[in-house]
């Protein structure tokens, strides 16, 4: 059973009436968040707000050259992207999931983008989490809007736990097997997984590109301190275009799970997310009325 809570600015995930995650959507600050993720062990496997990167907030995301507007700092001139509504909340004995508006305003008052994301939960076990993300990039006007090329940027952005980074021992791993900075910066890959020791037990988390997603499979933008996020947009050399007739759509599964990536046999969860999307695309190709979201 999946639930979802609502109390001030924060929802709360429950899954077998025992907290999962919530999500922070407080409009006074610059960017609403996943935090904490729990761990098997009730820890969080992401950070927030950390001594090194203050704007970092767990799963989020922002960025930093939104045509001359900042959205990814958190400063006198950024801009912020604020929460308007709950376009749905739901759950079922499967899953749960949420819809929300946020409007990106610069620092002068004018609304550039709008962003419509959906977290959706499924009932997995405590060692095993799985829920995705779908995020839709909408203009607020007539006019472009333009994402320049910047490592400043994640649509969306993961900050681990401190414990789970390279640098206090833990591993980052793509599919084609490369670790850490220096083997999956900039990489191609159709998944990335963080993984280390968060209190006394093996755990991490995975992210899974969806296959019909920009320039799938992915570059990686990775960092040995703890932050990581899909960014195709970093490494090519044209900026990213958003018209009226052109939204971005960008979908992701997260896996959060106990054990190394071995352990928690990342590559065989992908392989099922990639099977259940092509399913889901031959469904819709074959000329049903809708095809089920993934």
């Amino acid at each position: 059973m999946v639930e979802i809570i609502e109390e001030k600015f924060e929802l709360i995930i429950l899954i077998g009436g025992i907290e999962a995650a919530r999500y922070d959507f407080n409009p006074d600050q610059y960017h609403p968040h996943l935090y904490p993720l729990r761990a098997a062990n009730g820890l969080s496997l992401l950070a927030n707000s950390p001594t090194d990167h203050r704007n970092h907030h767990g799963i989020w995301i922002g960025h930093g050259r939104v045509n001359d507007f900042d959205f990814w700092q958190e400063r006198h001139n950024s801009g912020k992207i604020v929460h308007q509504s709950f376009l749905n909340i739901s759950s079922t004995s499967e899953t749960a999931s949420f819809t929300e508006e946020n409007h990106w305003i610069t620092h002068e008052g004018n609304h550039l983008l709008t962003d419509i994301r959906t977290f959706t939960f499924h009932d997995t076990p405590v060692q095993s989490r799985v829920f995705d993300l779908e995020l839709t990039l909408k203009t607020a006007s007539d006019k472009e809007v333009i994402l320049h090329p910047t490592n400043e940027a994640g649509l969306p952005h993961i900050r681990i736990a401190e414990s789970l980074s390279v640098k206090s021992g833990g591993t980052i791993t793509n599919a084609s097997g490369k670790t850490n900075e220096k083997g999956t910066y900039r990489q191609k890959s159709e998944w990335l997984d963080s993984s280390g020791v968060l209190g006394r037990i093996n755990c991490g988390l995975a992210v899974f590109d969806h296959p019909e997603n920009p320039s799938f499979p992915t570059p990686w933008f990775t960092r040995d301190y703890g932050p990581f996020s899909p960014n195709y947009g970093l490494f090519q050399e044209d900026p990213i275009s958003i018209t009226p007739d052109s939204p971005l759509v960008l979908r992701y599964r997260f896996y959060a799970h106990s054990g190394d990536v071995l352990e928690a046999n990342v590559k065989g969860m992908w392989e099922q997310y990639a099977a259940t999307v092509d399913e889901s695309l031959e469904f819709a190709q074959s000329g049903s009325v809708h095809s089920e979201r993934v």
